[in-house]
């Protein structure tokens, strides 16, 4: 089978292109050609049409060779370029060469014109073949391959460019995906990546033509407002992103919410160095996460104190876990019948070295974004089950106490957990029923369906499972009574305001009744005052903790209460005469 080839001829004597296609027509090509022999024919010819070769003359009225390959390389074109001449000199064919032309041979010696035409073909093949590899490294380079979006190294190409173009004020936003790794872990990798996606195209939709977006993390995007006046445009824009990504997503079967936690840094921070000003949005970003997520924060410089202490406290916390500097404490819980103790909380506490008390809602945060909780969350795990059977051993009379466990929703999420808390609990043989694993109920609620697979894996195993901080976050009352729970826990909020307020009285009958219909077991935390104490056992709470019966103690403390039989070395608490059961 012929191969088409689409020659352009770069002739003024017809009867010499006549010669070039006669000997052309004995090779095994099929011809499409164009003679021209002007620069304005020359240029409409390459403007209008792709060449496979093109075969000059080195000398036209007007015009030559050189000139051609100058249009050419103006076009940015690769396209075999045979110079067909009656006479040339060694020193112009030098020149030639020199200027781009692939090749040159004689009019009176046409033979070797269909070996050189095979021969630039291949190559100027093997040359697309090099150019479509380097395209691809190019791409691959400065490009997200999944959004087709800037990546980080583009991005901050483009912002050192703006930065150099003019001194009128522009915006960098630094925008996280909150709830991201739960959503990707939840449904998978595929659905993390198709909602990224959908993401980019949505918030695209919100800049103008000049603006840049990029994908500078797995789940973190950065925008460059090329024209920002003032913070309150931005701000404005940014609300407008928020909203955007508050509207449902429908990935697959899944339709999804999330929320954007947004950093800003403005034009005007004292710097003139791209990285700087990304490090500063990110920066802000992060203080705007810590505020809760879904909302923005702009960059200033007591951010990046506060950034550089948070890298300290983050490095001082992995050597802590690390090399097990932390500690756990252990707040009794009783029988509010009676004040009997009839188990312990596990609380992890770190008592910095220069720092001091760093309390857990400061560092457990921070283990959870550094991915350190699951290490964290087994070494208290297995501590507490630990002290929890020695104690048994050194107290028979005790033998009933059971031992809560806090998981946090990083840790529900994280593969293997199961096996872990198997692991534990034959390490440190707990009696049966001896360990409660507490799980807040808005990680219950982050994704139900996932965790009430998850827990109904774990119900196989000797333990109870407890909801804690119950009542303020969201439940689904239809999976509620369908997770395989053993208690709710009260939170403190609502026990604070007992003595005061109907309307925590109300909720707090409310989340009790709920218990026993359900006939789960409720426990109040945070109990301080007798009369707390007494409200909720009238209420029918069968269980509670609070610093009224004893703070958070040590090891050796623990001892020294299961020791004197009280829960405190101050003495046990006496239980009000209405807390009294007829027969008691």
């Amino acid at each position: 089978m012929r191969q088409l080839l689409h020659v352009l001829i770069l002739e003024d004597l017809e009867a010499d292109a006549e010669l070039l296609l006669l000997e052309l027509q004995r090779g095994h090509y099929e011809l499409v050609y164009r003679r021209v022999e002007t620069s304005d024919a020359f240029r409409e010819a390459i403007a209008q049409e792709t060449w496979d070769v093109i075969l000059a003359d080195y000398r036209l009225p007007g015009f030559s060779a050189i000139d051609a390959l100058k249009i050419i390389q103006s076009y940015n074109l690769d396209v075999p370029f045979i110079i067909v001449s009656g006479s040339i000199g060694e020193e112009i064919a030098v020149a030639a060469m020199k200027a781009g032309a692939h090749d040159y041979l004689m009019k009176d010696n046409l033979a070797r014109l269909l070996p050189a035409i095979d021969r630039e073909l291949r190559e100027a093949e093997i040359r697309a073949e090099r150019r479509q590899i380097n395209e691809a490294l190019q791409y691959q380079a400065f490009y997200d391959t999944l959004t087709g979006l800037p990546n980080r190294n583009r991005f901050l190409s483009l912002l050192q460019r703006r930065i150099q173009a003019t001194s009128s004020p522009f915006a960098v936003l630094y925008l996280d995906v909150d709830r991201y790794q739960t959503i990707k872990y939840s449904l998978g990798h595929t659905l993390g990546e198709q909602l990224l996606v959908a993401i980019a195209r949505r918030l695209e939709t919100y800049l103008s033509p000049q603006d840049v977006m990029a994908r500078v993390s797995t789940d973190e995007f950065a925008l460059l407002l090329y024209d920002a006046p003032n913070l309150a445009q931005v701000e404005a824009i940014s609300h407008e992103l928020q909203q955007a990504l508050g509207r449902p997503f429908v990935i697959g079967d899944h339709c999804l919410l999330t929320t954007g936690s947004i950093g800003i840094a403005l034009s005007d921070i004292g710097t003139q160095q791209a990285e700087e000003i990304l490090r500063a949005a990110d920066t802000a970003k992060h203080c705007a996460r810590q505020q809760g997520g879904g909302g923005w924060a702009v960059f200033d410089q007591k951010m990046q104190t506060q950034a550089l202490e948070r890298l300290d406290l983050e490095f001082s916390l992995q050597q802590a876990i690390k090399f097990h500097q932390l500690s756990v404490q252990y707040q009794p819980i009783v029988r509010l019948r009676d004040a009997e103790l009839i188990g312990f909380e596990a609380l992890a506490r770190w008592q910095h070295s220069r720092r001091g008390a760093i309390p857990p809602s400061t560092f457990i945060p921070i283990a959870e974004e550094m991915g350190l909780i699951s290490a964290l969350g087994q070494w208290v795990l297995q501590e507490a089950c630990q002290r929890l059977q020695t104690w048994k051993h050194q107290f028979p009379q005790y033998r009933h106490l059971a031992m809560s466990v806090n998981l946090s929703v990083k840790q529900l999420i994280q593969p293997g957990l199961f096996e872990q808390i198997e692991q534990v609990l034959t390490a440190s043989a707990t009696d049966s029923i001896a360990l409660r694993l507490e799980i807040t109920e808005t990680a219950l609620m982050e994704n139900a369906a996932a965790t009430k697979t998850l827990l109904e894996q774990l119900k196989t195993l000797p333990i109870q499972i407890g909801i804690d901080d119950f009542g303020t976050g969201y439940s689904s009352l239809s999976y509620l009574t369908t997770l395989p729970i053993d208690l709710l826990k009260i939170d403190r909020s609502f026990v604070n305001g007992l003595e005061n307020d109907q309307k925590h009285r109300d909720v707090v009958k409310a989340i009790i009744a709920l218990a026993h219909t359900l006939g789960l077991a409720s426990v109040a935390e945070g109990i301080e005052t007798a009369e707390q104490w007494r409200l909720l056992y009238e209420m029918g709470c069968e269980y509670g903790q609070g610093y009224f019966f004893s703070r958070p103690a040590d090891p050796d403390r623990v001892i020294e209460m299961l020791q004197r039989g009280r829960l405190a070395a101050t003495g046990l608490p006496e239980a009000p005469t209405s807390c009294q059961l007829p027969g008691a």
